[in-house]
This record gives C-alpha cells, structure tokens and sequence, in this order.
C-alpha cells in the first residue's frame, strides 16, 4: 500500500515530504534521525515543536522492534536450561542489556555467567561476565571496582588473544581512567583500542571510541580537540542510526558548549542526549541527562524547568543509588536556590553537599585501604599455600628417592663395589638435600622480610590517612568556619555589604593559602600512597616563574610586602616543570608568610656550567635555632605567619623530595628576627637555546600602600 505525507512549516520556507511506497514505518524510521530533521527544518520554535512528536511517531516501531528482541532473549533463555556455552552466551547478552535498565537484574546475570563459566573453563564467556559486570559497579558509581573487574578481564583477553574483546576492553579502561580525572592515563588505553577497531573496520566500535577519545580531551580542557573527535563519532553514528551512542555524543557536546559559555547551544545538545536516553531506556544517562539539562537552564534563567529536571534526575537516582550523581544533584540545587534568591534553601543544599563530599571522599578512601588489606591477605594466604605444596612436593620426591636406594642396596649386596657406589651416590644424594633445605630456608626468611615490608607499608597508609583527616579536621575547617560566620551575619543582614567588603582581602588571603595547604597536603599524600612519577621536560624557569608571579605578587600585596625578582633573561633547565613549580610556589609562600609589613621578598638565580642555582629571600622573623633542625625532616613542622596564616607542614619536606628527585639540592641560612634564605639548584638544559625569550622589567606602584612591585 503506497501513500504520501507532506507537511509544510514556517511560512512555506521549507516542505518535509516524507513518502512511503510499499514500505512501512519500522523500515523508513531508521533513516530518519532527530538530529537529521533538526538540521532540514529552519530555526522556528513552531517547526521543533512539530519535529520531536513526528520523530517518536516514526520510531515507535523501531523502538517495539527492540522490546521483541529483549523479550526474544529471555524467552530463549528459560528455554534453555542446559549448563552450557550457550546458555553462558544468552546470560551475558541479557545482562548487558539490562544494565542501563535495571542493574541488579543485569548483576544477577553476569554474576550466573560467571560461576558457570569458572565450572566449564569457559574463557570467553568468563571474560564478557566480567565485563558485564564492570558495567553494573559503574552505574552505582564504584569507579573503583569497574576498574579491577574490567582489568581482570583484559588479562584474560591477553592471553586468549581475541582482537574484538582487547578493542572493547582497552576502550573501557580508557573510560574509567577519564571519569577518575586521569584523562592522560587514558589516552594510551583509548588510541590502542581504536588502532584495533580501524584495522577491523568496526564503524561502530570506532565511533565508540573516537568520542570516548573526545571525553579524555574535554577533561584535558582541550575542547578544540575534543570537538573534532565529537564530531567525527556524530557522523559515524548518524550513518550507522546509533541512537544509543548519539545520546553520549551530545551530552559530550553539550558540557564543551557550557564550559564555553555557549548555553543555547549547550541546551539542545543536552535536549538531544536525553531525548536519546529514553529511546534507549538508559536509566543512569536520563539521570544525567537531566542534571545537565538543570545546569544549562539556570545559566538561561528557566528556573521552572531547571527545578522539574532536578526532581526527575533525583526520583530516578534513588532508584539507582549512585552517589557521585547525588552529590552533583545537591550542588546544581544549591545554584537553583541561589538563583531564586531563596538563600535557606540554598544554605541547606550546600550543607547536604558538603556533607555527601565528605562522606564520597571517606567512602573512596575507606574502600581503597579496605581492599588493600585484603590484597595483602590474599597474597599472604598464596604466598603461604606454594610453600606448603612446595615442602609437600619436596618431602615426597625425598621419600621415593629413598625408597629406590633402599631397594638398590638390598638387590645389589652381594656386590660391595656396587654398593660402594650406591654409599657414594646416597651420599651425594644427601649433600643435595641439604643444600635444597638451605635455599628453602632463605626462601622462607626472604618471604618473612618481604611481609614486613608490606606491613610497615600499611602502616605508612595508615598515617597518611590520620595526616589527611587531622588537616581537614584542623587546619581547613578554621577558614572555612570564619567564611561561613560572615556569611550567616550577611545572610542575616547582621552586617551589610560595606562592612562585610572590609573582610574580603583577608577571607581571599586564607582561601588562598588554604588552597596551597591543600594542594601540599595532596600531592604530599599521591607520593606516599603511590608514588608520583617524575616528567623531565626542557623548559624555560623565568617564564615559569612570571606565569606564577602575579598570584604571589598579590598575596604580598595584600601584607605590605614588596615582592621582586631579578631573573631578566631566560634560564632553560631539565627537571619536571610541575614539581618545580610547587617548589618556587612554597618558597615565595613561605617568604611572603614570615615577613611582616614593610619588609620585602627577593627572588635571584645564578647559572652556572650545569646547573642553575635559585635563591628567595627575605628579611622577616626568620627561624629558631632550635627548630632548625626539624625543616627538612620527616617530622611535619609548621607555625603560623605574621599574621596568623596556616600551613599543614608538609610544603618544605615535599620541596626537598622534588627538588632531590630532579638530581638537585636544597638548604636555608636563617637568623632569628633578621630573615631567611632557600637555596635549590636544577639542572641546565643541554640545549640552551631552546625558544629563546627576552624579559623586560616593569616597576609599579601600588595606588593604596605604596609598594614597589618589579615585573618582568
């Protein structure tokens, strides 16, 4: 049967003739995405308004269609009770798409699989149970457990050697690695699988990736990047008809859009992504997809619509139970609030955020040194279980070998040259022994040594978790306190705008050096914890430090300090420009802290044949010879400024560690009351004309105090 749609929009600027002849609407649906019609009709709020039901109408079958094959898979599983391959296959087939849908269904699934696949030796099957349910720890937000389940998988996919299953799961490792905020970790994972993918010519596992590859850039904040690889996927997707991958892609689009400040376009991408979401029955992306959808309206001032999405996001993430997603709730509620000027409200939202942040963050923590323990006892209980069978094995070869020199001896005593020889040999036997015993005993004394390594290891854990929870506790909750009592007193009207302006410049002050304590505190905690590796680059040292000038120049502006340097040209070293940075940046902190109005900070370099040598100092309180000895120790020293600034005591310890990992050296000279110096050398570049810069100083006045500040 043939017949013909025709509809005209927007004042006849544009004609959609949609024309089925011998078709029906399940065949045409597919080629008809809503991105596609969005871009045919003209920008007319009348046309989207149309466009959206005609797009659902055309799908409904297509959407009935995957309900019959759902339904087609369950049935073929009750209909195979047999405790073999292919009812492993169906089990993980139900489980990943049940996942997005209802995860403990999709748990109980994958959980099956598994034990099957262990009973039947069954690797393929073992392996995409594991991943199944990786999947599932991601939608409660276990970021933590989808990593280890994905990465026993991968091992598992190495040996077997299946280029599919290595394609799949490098792509998902690639993806835990950008959700936990390591997006460079993750783009080795991300561009290996799509190697594999093209080679194979996957279209779809390729759009997969290319726009998994454009989330690590999005983390990177190079959106640029990130948007190329965006829209590539989106047109692999759109010629496949991937809807269920479109709904990543532009949310994806619409974060970069809001980032860039571009709201319009932010909320229809994210419109899109949602839209996409419930085609799909994505429960965790509709979760998301309202979030975004949330945020964007607040920036536009559709608080109506803002607070409906909310509402939605958190009905549906109680169902879930993911926790990442109910804190990201309570903070967008916080801006709503904000934003209607209904400041309780608003005051009660950011106390359940706060309160969830921590408790997210004691959670993370509490499950890493959980699992670490259990780590160590199951490697302990390994350990201890190859010893046994190895005595075992030992014990028995002993007992036949004796058995056998026995016999000899009983059939061949008539022969005493015979037995002379077999004396020898038991002999000789029995020297072997011996020394097997001797190599078993150090074996045993080496594991020993190797167990109380671990345990001081875990002890070291322990104390950098009560270092980090005593600094929450103590040193970060002060700042906090005092901004929150001038808040209370604003909110209260207690006290008006001009007068709670007066206390700006200090409450920035200790948010700042708060910022510093906590950035010390984390970076001290990753190098006791795991290590952080050291990335030498050739770099320019003035320019580092003229990029961090201004922050500090403000710091001391703000103590009537004067502040300058004397680096007038540029210094190319070799060292990791991160770690250099934070070193320069608590020794300015530390110089501006301990110098009281009027006095001044300077900060000088002199190069020498390998090596440049840097110096800051200052003319304030200096430091008790007394304590002296305690600066670049392992005991965490730490007194406040001339003005009662804080510190966590870890800056200096963590700035010799640096500047020692970076093949340099570190001292002070210090008087009581007369002032301090920190020396550190680096290394010089080998190639000392690399991007070469000029410097120019630039001296200013203060307009308030009157300060002389050098600039370069």
């Amino acid at each position: 049967m043939a017949f013909l749609y025709q509809l005209t929009l927007n004042r006849g600027t544009l004609s959609l003739i949609l024309t089925y002849i011998k078709v029906d609407r399940p065949r045409i649906a597919p080629h008809l995405s809503l991105p596609t019609l969005y871009t045919m009709l003209p920008a007319s709020p009348l046309n989207k308004c149309i466009l959206i039901p005609l797009y659902f109408l055309l799908l409904s079958p297509a959407v009935a269609a995957q309900q019959q094959i759902n339904d087609s898979l369950l049935s073929s599983l009750r209909a195979h009770p047999q405790k073999d391959t292919v009812r492993i296959n169906l089990l993980n087939q139900v489980s990943r798409m049940y996942f997005t849908k209802d995860a403990s269904m999709a748990a109980s699934f994958g959980e099956e699989a598994l034990l099957l696949s262990d009973s039947l030796h069954y690797t393929p099957g073992k392996i995409w149970a594991l991943r199944n349910l990786a999947l599932v720890e991601n939608t409660k937000g276990h970021l933590d457990q989808q990593m280890q389940l994905t990465l026993n998988a991968l091992k598992l996919a190495e040996v077997l050697g299946e280029p599919y299953m290595l394609g799949v799961l490098n792509n998902d490792v690639g993806n835990i690695f950008t959700e936990l905020n390591s997006p460079r970790d993750a783009l080795p994972y991300l561009k290996k699988s799509l190697a594999i993918k093209m080679k194979r010519n996957e279209k779809a596992e390729i759009g997969k990736t290319i726009n998994n590859i454009g989330c690590a850039y999005i983390a990177l904040k190079m959106y640029d990047s990130a948007m190329y690889y965006l829209q590539r996927a989106e047109k692999i997707k759109l010629e496949l008809n991937d809807q269920r991958g479109l709904a990543y892609t532009y949310e994806n689009m619409g974060i970069i859009a809001m980032v860039t400040e571009r709201y319009t376009d932010a909320l229809r991408f994210h419109q899109l992504s949602s839209s996409y979401y419930k085609e799909a029955g994505n429960l965790p992306g509709v979760v998301k997809a309202n979030l975004n959808l949330a945020e964007v309206q607040i920036m536009l001032g559709d608080v109506k619509n803002a607070d409906k999405n909310l509402d939605n996001a958190k009905a549906l993430n109680d169902k879930l139970g993911n926790a990442k997603n109910e804190l990201i709730y309570y903070k967008i509620r916080y801006e709503l609030d904000s934003a209607r000027k209904d400041y309780a409200a608003a005051f009660a939202d950011y106390k359940a955020y706060s309160n969830r942040n921590i408790d997210f963050f004691n959670a993370e923590k509490g499950r890493q040194i959980s699992r670490s323990e259990e780590k160590y006892e199951a490697e302990k209980k390994q350990r201890e279980n190859v010893l046994l069978k190895k005595e075992q094995h030992m014990h028995l070869a002993t007992i036949q070998q004796q058995r056998v020199l026995v016999l000899s001896a009983a059939a061949l005593f008539l022969a005493l040259l015979l037995i002379t020889v077999m004396v020898y040999r038991l002999y000789k036997r029995q020297q072997e022994l011996y020394l097997e015993l001797n190599n078993k005993n150090q074996e045993v004394s080496m594991q020993n040594r190797i167990i109380l390594e671990q345990n001081t290891t875990l002890e070291n854990l322990n104390q950098v978790k009560d270092k980090i929870f005593s600094v929450i506790s103590h040193d970060l909750r002060s700042p906090l306190a005092i901004l929150e009592g001038l808040l209370f007193l604003l909110k209260d009207e207690k006290i008006d705008a001009s007068q709670f302006r007066m206390y700006t410049d200090e409450l920035w002050r200790d948010v700042k050096n708060t910022a510093y304590m906590m950035d010390n505190m984390l970076q001290w905690a990753s190098n006791q914890m795991k290590g952080i590796g050291v990335k030498p680059d050739d770099f320019d040292l003035t320019l580092l430090l003229s990029r961090e000038f201004d922050l500090l120049q403000t710091l001391a502006r703000q103590k009537e300090v004067k502040l300058w340097h004397e680096l007038n040209k540029n210094i190319m070293v070799y060292a990791d420009p991160d770690m250099i940075r934070l070193v320069l940046r608590n020794l300015i902190n530390n110089a501006i802290k301990f110098t009281p109005a009027g006095g001044e900070v300077q900060i000088t370099a002199q190069v020498g044949n390998d090596i440049a040598e840097i110096t800051v100092k200052d003319n304030g309180t200096g430091i008790p010879l007394e304590n002296q000895h305690r600066i670049f120790s392992n005991i965490y020293y730490s007194t406040t400024g001339t003005q009662n600034e804080k510190g966590c005591g870890l800056g200096l310890h963590l700035s010799k560690d640096f500047v020692e990992r970076n093949q340099g050296q570190i001292w002070f000279n210090s008087m009581p009351g007369t002032g301090s110096s920190f020396s550190f050398t680096i290394p010089l570049s080998e190639d000392t004309e690399i991007n070469p810069r000029a410097y120019t100083m630039v001296v200013q006045d203060h307009p308030v105090n009157g300060v002389r500040v050098l600039r370069r």
